[in-house]
């Protein structure tokens, strides 16, 4: 006896083991039954959406959300979402054509029969590759319709080598200045093999066709091997700036190798800070990403890790590094950027010396100073100091103004106070730099 599946509520059909369509029950699906069905009553409710436990990460605090409306959900510290099918793929991995038809069980649309089939093989000659679609412009394998579908390992390393020898083209001009924009050095953009695609067809899941993706291409490898493609989305978009276009088996970023043991480990966010921290550090640390803020290391990779004396947390200054980096084990410090920026790239971009800022801490400097005053005094300075209306101009950031000319206490008061609170000195070094105090020379 086949499954019985009550088309529009007036006459039923006998599915036998043949396939479900999915688009003809979407709507009747009731999303929140579907995710009770599989994780148990909600833990809470906010809003329209109902909130789960996220499975897929340690999550003491409900982050994978349901909105029977839509018939969706979205887990955000992952990174995941989509239908009720999608809930089911990731949940029990199987393919599309059975996760429909736990669905249609689990929504009471369709009755599982004593003895449930499996779905049968597909008939017919042996598939023939996709035709190529031009520089980048390069689909999946093929699969049956349905089917879950992605890069194969064939077509992911095409759009690496290619997009990574577009970015230093002319159609790459806007890509590269972005990544350089970002304090990549073009060493560290050629050893991480960035680059740039602008027209990758990604093919959709259930096989009714493509949707084009464009965007900065990060690899990841391991061992030589390609594991995953992360493509950073360029300007304006709809949906999440970083979309997953292959995966296989991936752990850390750049890989394990780059945890070396007997070093200190620094754990940035993402890919992009990971590679700015490395660059700027060099021998000092092992940095690594493990592409989220929520992820945690597993297997090998956590044995690796443990060979490292000790782990530092450098996740974003904001709510969500924070939460996610009080899940660490104890051993772990969690180390935010120096206020008031967000992420490593924003400290790089308004003048810190990563190096040094990062040397004083992994020596013991609970709080480095932001900027020293020979690092400051080492900028490039403006009319500021000759001309009026001028200011202190660096590469990255323009300075409040210092203003030339003789000064009186008050004068001297106000430039420490800059110094201070926007040039990053302690308020000893801030009052010595602005003429309140004697130099560390004089006085001796």
């Amino acid at each position: 006896m086949g499954i019985q599946i009550s088309v529009d509520g007036s006459w039923s059909m006998t599915a036998g083991g043949g396939r479900i369509d999915w688009n003809g029950i979407r709507d009747r699906v009731d999303m929140a039954a579907v995710a009770t069905a599989l994780l148990g009553p909600a833990a809470k409710r906010s809003g329209r959406h109902l909130l789960w436990p996220c499975p897929f990460h340690d999550d003491r605090n409900p982050s994978l959300q349901v909105d029977p409306g839509r018939r969706c959900w979205k887990c955000w510290p992952c990174d995941l979402g989509g239908d009720a099918p999608a809930l089911v793929m990731k949940l029990r991995g199987v393919g599309f054509p059975e996760a429909v038809r736990t669905v249609a069980e689990l929504a009471g649309i369709a009755t599982p029969s004593s003895k449930p089939t499996r779905p049968r093989p597909r008939p017919g000659p042996a598939r023939t590759s996709m035709p190529p679609a031009g520089p980048l412009g390069v689909a999946a394998a093929e699969k049956p319709p349905g089917e879950p579908t992605g890069l194969s390992p064939a077509n992911a390393l095409a759009v690496v080598d290619e997009s990574a020898a577009r970015l230093w083209t002319p159609g790459g001009a806007a890509a590269l200045a972005y990544l350089e924009g970002r304090g990549l050095a073009p060493e560290t953009i050629k050893a991480a093999r960035l680059g740039w695609a602008d027209r990758i067809r990604m093919p959709k899941r259930d096989g009714s066709g493509t949707w084009p993706l464009a965007g900065v291409v990060i690899p990841w490898h391991e061992s030589g091997r390609l594991t995953r493609i992360k493509i950073r989305r360029l300007g304006l978009f709809r949906g999440s700036k970083y979309i997953e276009a292959f995966a296989a088996d991936w752990r850390v970023y750049p890989g394990p190798e780059a945890i070396r043991p007997g070093k200190p480990l620094i754990i940035a966010e993402g890919e992009f800070d990971r590679m700015l921290l490395a660059q700027e550090l060099g021998d000092l640390a092992s940095v690594v990403t493990l592409g989220s803020a929520s992820s945690r290391p597993e297997g090998s990779a956590l044995l690796t890790m443990l060979r490292c004396p000790a782990w530092f947390i450098a996740l974003d200054a904001d709510g969500s590094g924070d939460k996610a980096a009080d899940k660490w084990p104890a051993r772990a410090v969690r180390v935010r950027p120096p206020a008031p920026v967000n992420d490593w790239t924003e400290a790089f971009q308004s003048g810190v010396n990563l190096r040094r800022w990062w040397t004083d801490r992994l020596g013991g400097t609970e709080a480095p100073e932001r900027s020293t005053w020979n690092e400051l005094s080492a900028q490039r300075w403006g009319p500021g100091l000759t001309t009026e209306g001028g200011g202190f101009e660096s590469d990255r950031i323009v300075w409040p103004a210092v203003w030339p000319g003789p000064a009186d206490d008050d004068d001297r008061e106000e430039r420490a106070a800059i110094m201070e609170f926007d040039g990053g000195l302690t308020r000893e070094a801030a009052e010595r730099s602005a003429g309140l105090k004697p130099s560390r020379g004089a006085e001796s």
